[in-house]
């Protein structure tokens, strides 16, 4: 191995390692800012006093917080994508489950616009998002509930 190869060899190594730490840097910081917001869901749906003060107008606090439920549910499924953890046919099936009943295809309908415009530019949360918009359709298709029970911007 000439001096010029051995040079290149570490330069390729050490730029390899750089991008992994950067990847890993990264997914720490993803992990503890959705930890946050996992930690803050998991209060509000224990809490209906405390829930009460952050439901939306027009929401029982009942609803506001099986919403929340589904929300919290939502964010976890996003965190394992986030990650690399979810991806294709597993991220479909978990998505499916979360949607099935009637209030888990209630929050992506009422948030489905925030859900886009979040991910507007964003290749993964784009992603992730029109999988959760098939999973509200395949789920509106197979259940009695109405065909508007889908994703906004359809």
């Amino acid at each position: 191995m000439t001096l010029e190869n051995g040079a290149a060899l570490a330069l390729v190594a050490g730029a390899a390692g750089l991008v992994y730490r950067e990847r890993r840097h990264w997914q720490h910081n993803e992990a503890a800012v959705m930890g946050d917001q996992l930690a803050w869901l998991t209060y509000l749906t224990t809490h209906p006093d405390f829930a009460q003060f952050w439901r939306r107008k027009g929401l029982e606090v009942e609803e506001s917080i099986e919403l929340l439920h589904v929300n919290r549910r939502i964010c976890a499924l996003v965190l394992r994508h986030r990650l690399g953890l979810f991806r294709g046919r597993r991220l479909r099936c978990c998505a499916g489950v979360v949607v099935k009943s009637e209030c888990g295809r209630a929050c992506p309908e009422r948030f489905g616009s925030f859900l886009e415009a979040e991910a507007d530019g964003d290749r993964p949360a784009g992603g992730f998002t029109g999988t959760m918009h098939d999973a509200c359709a395949r789920a509106a298709e197979n259940s009695d509930a109405p065909k508007s029970a889908v994703l906004v911007g359809e």
